[in-house]
C-alpha cells in the first residue's frame, strides 16, 4: 500500500460520520461555540506556554478536524488555517467560526498536497495524526516548509507505550503489544465511540501505522529541525487518555500523551 491508497481509505472513513459525531458529543455547531467563547483559553491552555500570546499569529492547525482549537485560538487573536482531509470536519468547523464570529480559513486538502503561498509562526498538529502516515519524512518536509525561518512546531500525540506496548484495545491493560512492530493496522476511525449503532452501521474502517519515540524524533531531526523540547505527560490532566479498565493511578506512572516542540533549523542534528 502507498500513501494515496492509505489517505483514499482514511479520507472514506473521515468524510462518512464525522458531522454527526461532533453534534452527538458537542452539540450543534453554535452550542458547542456559545461554550468556547465563555473561555477560549481553556480549550488550548496546553498549547499556551508554548504559542505565548497568539494575537497577530499565523497560526496552521494540521489534520484540524472539527475546529476547535483553530476557532479557540481565532478567538485570541490568531490568524488560523485548518487544514484536513474531512469535508465532514470542515462542515462542522465553518459552521463553528461563524457562530463563535471569527474567520479561519479551513482547506480540505490532503496535508501532503497542500499548496499555500504564506508562511507561518506555528504549525500544530494534534491527538492521533502521525499515525496516518506511512513515511514520516514527507509530513516534516511540508511542515518545514510551511513554517516562517523562526517558526516552531507543536506536535502533540499519544504516546507510543500506551499506544504500541500497552495494548489499548486489551481488556487486562496489560504489556503485551510490539512497540517496534511496523504493520499497518486496520481500526475503527476515532469518532466511532460518539455515534449511535445505527449511525454505525457501514462506517469505514481507517488504517493506520504507529511509531515509535525514536523513530518521530530521528525523523524530525534528519529534516533541519532542532528539538527544543520533548515532555512525557503524566498526571491526572491524561487520565482520559487511558479506558476504564486501566489499573487505578496508571495516569501518574505512564505516559499516555507526548508534547514535542521543534524548530526549522539549518544543520539538522538534535542540538542544532
Amino acid at each position: 500500500m502507498n500513501q494515496k491508497q492509505l489517505s483514499t481509505i482514511n479520507e472514506k472513513s473521515w468524510n462518512a460520520a464525522a458531522y454527526e459525531a461532533w453534534t452527538n458529543r458537542h452539540g450543534a455547531p453554535a452550542d458547542y461555540a456559545k461554550k468556547i467563547m465563555e473561555d477560549p483559553m481553556r480549550e488550548v491552555d496546553h498549547y499556551l506556554p508554548y504559542i505565548q500570546s497568539p494575537k497577530g499569529k499565523r497560526i496552521i492547525n494540521l489534520l484540524g478536524s472539527k475546529g476547535n482549537k483553530a476557532v479557540a485560538l481565532a478567538l485570541l487573536g490568531a490568524d488560523v488555517t485548518v487544514v484536513d482531509i474531512s469535508a465532514s470536519n470542515a462542515k462542522y468547523a465553518n459552521e463553528l467560526a461563524e457562530a463563535a464570529g471569527v474567520s479561519i480559513e479551513y482547506v480540505v486538502s490532503d496535508v501532503l498536497h497542500v499548496q499555500l503561498s504564506e508562511s507561518f509562526d506555528i504549525v500544530l498538529l494534534e491527538l492521533g495524526v502521525l499515525h496516518y502516515f506511512l513515511d514520516l519524512k514527507p509530513l516534516f518536509q511540508k511542515i518545514a516548509t510551511l513554517l516562517k525561518p523562526d517558526g516552531t512546531l507543536i506536535l502533540r500525540d499519544y504516546h507510543p507505550v500506551y499506544t504500541k506496548l500497552l495494548g489499548v484495545d486489551h481488556p487486562s491493560f496489560r504489556a503485551n503489544g510490539n512497540y517496534f512492530d511496523e504493520e499497518l493496522i486496520e481500526d475503527d476511525v476515532a469518532y466511532s465511540i460518539l455515534l449511535t449503532e445505527a449511525q454505525k452501521e457501514s462506517l469505514p474502517k481507517t488504517t493506520i501505522r504507529r511509531w515509535t519515540l525514536g523513530e518521530i524524533i530521528t525523523t524530525l531531526a534528519g529534516e533541519h529541525f532542532k528539538i527544543e523540547k520533548l515532555v512525557e505527560e503524566h498526571g491526572p490532566h491524561q487520565r482520559w487518555v487511558f479506558p476504564s479498565t486501566a489499573p487505578e493511578g496508571i495516569e501518574e506512572f505512564v505516559p499516555g500523551l507526548y508534547t514535542l516542540i521543534a524548530t526549522a533549523c539549518k544543520k539538522g542534528p538534535l542540538h542544532g
